[in-house]
Parts: structure tokens; sequence; C-alpha cells
């Protein structure tokens, strides 16, 4: 029996009180829900949560040494490990069985944390629910091992690695105001290794809206751009 297995039987046996699950809401960069919440499986065993101070070091005229100089919080961080189980259940009375299904699919839901979300232009903000833990961040790294398959090679176990990264109001204002602030707008210049298509994915972090860089500057074809000109990005 993998530890997947035994950790299974741990949360789910009958002489246990029942366990809330972790879930995971899936926020815009105000705060508000945009997606379904994803429930997690089976709860993490442990996590860790990392806090540290920031410091900087200034020396003063005529010292001989450095002085650390509180500069504020670094962003905290939270990693765990989260198990996937969809293998079949069988009951003693064979009832309520359920046969396999492919845990990629449950994956899939964690993998979309990593992606960009419509006018965002960036990965939704995340909140980790479970008991008094409550923690709002970005997912910054995110692994899945598949552990277990049936004989048609579907996986029906899976291991999946998470990281995420504090976030606040603060920062979703900087983080909003260069992509969705009416009144900003930038102007970037045309690199050999810099064109109006890279400067769509950067800005709005989707290759698509070269269109609307090249409508905002009267650009026929983009490919007529010489190196060195200056176009302008409006605001979305």
């Amino acid at each position: 029996m993998s530890s997947v297995d035994r950790y299974a039987m741990l949360q789910f046996s009958s002489q246990l009180p029942d366990i809330k699950k972790a879930k995971i809401e899936i926020l815009d960069l105000d705060g508000n829900k945009i997606d379904e919440d994803i429930e997690v499986l089976f709860n993490p065993t442990q996590y860790t949560r990392s806090d540290s101070p920031r410091y900087s070091k200034s020396r003063g005229m005529g010292a001989k040494t450095s002085a650390a100089m509180y500069q504020g919080q670094n962003a905290s961080t939270l990693n765990m490990e989260l198990f996937f189980d969809t293998g079949p259940v069988l009951n003693a009375s064979g009832k309520g069985n359920k046969a396999a299904t492919d845990v990629s699919k449950k994956v899939e839901k964690f993998q979309e944390l990593v992606s960009i979300k419509g006018e965002m232009h960036a990965p939704p903000i995340v909140k980790f629910i479970w008991g008094s833990l409550s923690f709002m961040g970005v997912v910054t790294q995110l692994s899945s091992t598949f552990t277990k398959f049936t004989e048609s090679g579907m996986p029906i176990q899976a291991k999946l690695s998470l990281s995420l990264r504090s976030y606040n109001k603060q920062e979703y204002e900087k983080r909003k105001s260069p992509l969705e602030s009416p009144d900003r707008t930038k102007c970037r210049t045309i690199r050999e290794d810099y064109s109006i298509w890279d400067m769509a994915k950067s800005e709005y972090g989707d290759v698509s809206k070269w269109k609307v860089i090249a409508k905002a500057n009267n650009i026929a074809n983009p490919l007529d751009i010489l190196p060195g000109t200056v176009v302008k990005i409006p605001a979305l």
C-alpha cells in the first residue's frame, strides 16, 4: 500500500470525525471570485509557511562598520504537497462501487492557476483556506508527479507540490494599474530583439493584442517598422 493509500484511509476512516477539506478560491485583482473553488481531494499532511524581515546595510560617515536597517517584511511563502487518488472504490457489499477515473483532470484545475486569466493579463490571485489558515497569494511554482496507473496507462494517483507567494491589496493596485488604467499610456521602442508582438506579450500578456498597438500607431504592416521607432502602448 502506498503512502497516498494509507493517507486516504486515515482521512476517511469511519472512526474519525469528518475532516473539513481544504479549498482554493480563485480571485481577480480586486479579490472577487472569478471561478469555482477548487476543493482539495485530500488535505495536506503538513505545510510550511515562511516569513522574513528585509534589511539593508548603510554606513554612516566615518563609521567603520555597516548598520543593518529594517526595510519591512518580505513576501510570505506557503509550501505544501497535495495528494490525488481517483482509483476504483470497491465496497464489500458490492454497492456504491466506483470505477477509476483519470487523475490528470484533477491536476489540470491547478495548472490553470499559473495560466494567464482573461482581462487580468496575468495568472489569478488565489486564497488557500483550511481550518484557521487563510493565505492569499499567487502560485509561483507547481510540480505534478503521477505515481500510479491502470493497465491501460491512465494515471490514477498524483502528487502535486505547490508554492504560493503572499499578495496584498497594495500590490493588486500596482499590478492592475499599468495594464488596466484608462488614463495610462506608455511608449516603447522597437528593437531588433523586441518587436510589436513581444510588446503585446509583455504589456498585455497576449500576443494577439499586437493589433491594438498597430491600430493606435497607424501601422499597416508590422514588418515595416524599423528598429528605433517609438510606438505608443494604449491602455486597455
